[in-house]
């Protein structure tokens, strides 16, 4: 029988576009192809909408079956393995523990500009993201393809680059919905020091560098098997659970910071927040990392 994961990544992967890969629909396998993906836990038919108010309840049941040590095992368990799909689960977990209790907010209007003019088109009210948690109401267009993402989007990058939308409350909740599946490894001393030496290439940089010279550093001194994409997404991560944030720009289980106050001053930075605002002066928050890995951090 063909493998579900290779056919995940049939229906995604063509070398152009966004992040040098072409996100496909999986109108592009065959059915008997989805039949098997989805028979092997890979890929998902298109989900039936939830209430904002379910979603949330749903996020705090499956809190309450992770623990910071599963997420933190899972992330160093991933490095020396390189099984990119218990990577994502640590930034998805300390990003949905810290959401606040809120009703969903939203409803804003938007604006239209045409060739005759513009003009102003309010979103229905059930097809409008939280503003809070990014929790997002799914729904597909008439002819079939989705607006924003589904939860085949969603496996892809889970399996590809360990996850992109770490810190938006639809992906957490089935990224750590799909963690619960996933079979539990230890982790090693040779992934602590893997961690260890990612975070030394912090000391390398000059102090008014960003995550885009952190990333170069760490892919030039090759401490384990990655690539650019990979080391960004593990990047952001690490600054979604507080280990690379800063006092001005704290992670979320510090402060919870809303979807409109997480871009960074300059447009060339697409990282997430709060790694899109960190600096290597800012280093390792130690504080953090013991609170994320249970153990201080000794270079």
């Amino acid at each position: 029988m063909k493998n579900g994961k290779d056919i995940l990544f049939s229906a995604y992967r063509t070398p152009i576009g966004w992040q040098g890969w072409d996100i496909q629909q999986e109108k592009r396998i065959s059915d008997e192809d989805f039949a098997i993906a989805k028979e092997q836990g890979y890929m998902f038919d298109y989900p039936k909408s939830v209430s904002h108010g379910k979603y949330m309840e749903r996020l705090s049941e499956v809190l309450k079956k992770i623990t910071p040590e599963d997420a933190a095992n899972a992330f160093l368990y991933s490095l020396s393995t390189r099984r990119l799909e218990y990577r994502s689960a640590l930034g998805s977990y300390w990003y949905a523990i810290a959401i606040p209790e809120h009703e969903r907010q939203g409803g804003h209007d938007i604006v239209i500009v045409t060739g005759s003019g513009s003009k102003t088109v309010k979103i229905p009210e059930d097809e409008v993201p939280c503003d809070v948690c990014g929790w997002f109401p799914w729904k597909k267009d008439t002819d079939g393809y989705k607006p924003v993402s589904d939860p085949n989007d969603f496996n892809f990058e889970r399996y590809k680059w360990g996850g992109v939308w770490h810190s938006q409350g639809d992906y957490a909740l089935f990224d750590l919905e799909q963690f619960l599946k996933l079979e539990k490894y230890p982790h090693t001393s040779e992934d602590e020091e893997i961690l260890r030496r990612i975070l030394d290439c912090i000391y390398t940089l000059e102090s008014k560098d960003k995550a885009a010279k952190l990333q170069k550093a760490i892919t030039s001194a090759k401490i384990f098997k990655s690539n650019k994409q990979e080391v960004e997404t593990l990047l952001d991560i690490l600054g979604i659970c507080g280990i690379l944030s800063s006092s001005t720009d704290p992670c979320y289980a510090e402060k919870f910071c809303d979807l409109y106050h997480r871009e960074p001053p300059e447009i060339v930075n697409d990282r997430a927040y709060p790694l899109n605002r960190w600096r290597a002066s800012d280093g390792v928050n130690l504080k953090r990392f013991r609170a994320v890995f249970g153990r201080d951090y000794v270079r």
